[in-house]
């Protein structure tokens, strides 16, 4: 897959069209119904779907949400980081931020459907769906 080049490295990109998701998962009344603190941990989730499922696509045209890096832990942007090399095979991506953000965005732009189907689509309320993943 062709990357598109960028020299962006401080927000990460979550296409327009899958944001309510991301807002069904964090802003709902009650921790059962949205089991995540905030985007970022759904963003999160859905390169780690994404990269296991082993598609990714780079954000659709139109409009767009971003989140900011520096809200990412460090544990966080250790995981992305080992992501990239998985990627590329290349210790080398480690020297390019753009490319470790563009890397996790293709892989959330595809996981977080997967992410959809298994904590909003299922009987039960997204944290027991979420907490049945993990028991899994």
């Amino acid at each position: 897959m062709t990357e598109p080049v960028t020299t962006r490295t401080d927000r990460v990109v979550v296409d327009g069209q899958f944001i309510q998701i991301y807002k069904d998962l964090t802003e709902r009344s009650s921790v059962e119904d949205s089991p995540f603190r905030t985007l970022k941990d759904v963003f999160m989730m859905a390169v780690c779907y994404g990269f296991n499922k082993g598609t990714r696509e780079p954000p659709a045209g139109g409009a767009k949400h971003t989140i900011r890096l520096e809200v990412f832990t460090e544990d966080d942007q250790t995981l992305l980081k080992a992501i990239a090399i998985a990627t590329t095979g290349d210790v080398e991506v480690l020297m390019q931020q753009s490319k470790i953000v563009t890397i996790a965005e293709g892989y959330a732009q595809t996981g977080i459907l997967d992410v959809k189907r298994n904590l909003l689509d299922q009987p039960g309320r997204p944290l027991w769906n979420l907490v049945g993943i993990v028991r899994d």
